[in-house]
């Protein structure tokens, strides 16, 4: 693979899913997906993508400005495409043979989107999963915090945790919508022979995302 084409597009394939109501986590862009997250040349010598940055030497906070939330990136890590303030950006842990890697996607939705009834419907088909031996856990996680001296939600959303099977990719994955109805995919991924190596570093980026502030 050549690693400046760590490339994941929810899309089409997102809204298209989203509109169903009923369609998780686990199943948006998974082709797309598939062909994204794939083994890195193991050379130590790798270089950054176009656009990318050398690995970083400690953690470092990022924020998007325009949806307004944060999350951060371990030291090791590089950026490897896009833009933290644009629709989509790419990091991995190096060396890239480890195929630990981190990425959001955002797409606009129509202002009258059922988000709540979204959430709810993908939940508890993420929930079913588990009960099919396809995902490990399933949660809802809705976002709030202050503004103006009032608690306020700022998304609505659920994360999970798939259950990796030999030859594919396993991933964390947190979906939710913010007051504005943009739908935002956040995944820390690794191919499954990888993953638990790497789920400490991909459930802690998970868990640093922050909306507000």
């Amino acid at each position: 693979m050549n690693n400046n084409k760590v490339l994941f597009s929810a899309g089409a394939t997102t809204l298209a899913c989203s509109l169903l109501l009923g369609c998780n986590a686990a199943n948006v862009g998974q082709n797309l997906l598939d062909k994204s997250v794939s083994p890195a040349p193991s050379s130590a010598s790798a270089q950054p993508a176009a656009g990318g940055s050398a690995a970083s030497t400690a953690a470092e906070t990022y924020k998007n400005k325009d949806r307004n939330f944060s999350f951060v990136i371990p030291a090791g890590w590089s950026k490897q495409s896009g833009d933290v303030n644009s629709d989509t950006v790419i990091f991995m842990q190096e060396p890239l043979s480890k195929t630990c890697s981190f990425q959001f996607n955002l797409t606009r939705m129509q202002a009258d989107f059922p988000a709540e009834a979204s959430v709810k419907a993908s939940l508890d088909s993420a929930k079913k999963d588990i009960k099919i031996d396809k995902n490990l856990s399933a949660k809802r996680r809705d976002e709030s915090g202050m503004e103006n001296g009032k608690k306020v939600r700022f998304t609505r959303g659920w994360e999970l945790t798939e259950k990796g099977q030999a030859g594919g990719h396993q991933r964390i994955i947190y979906q939710a919508y913010d007051r504005q109805n943009y739908y935002l995919n956040m995944m820390a991924a690794a191919e499954t022979e990888h993953f638990e190596e790497c789920r400490p570093a991909l459930q802690k980026i998970i868990d640093s995302i922050k909306f507000g502030g």
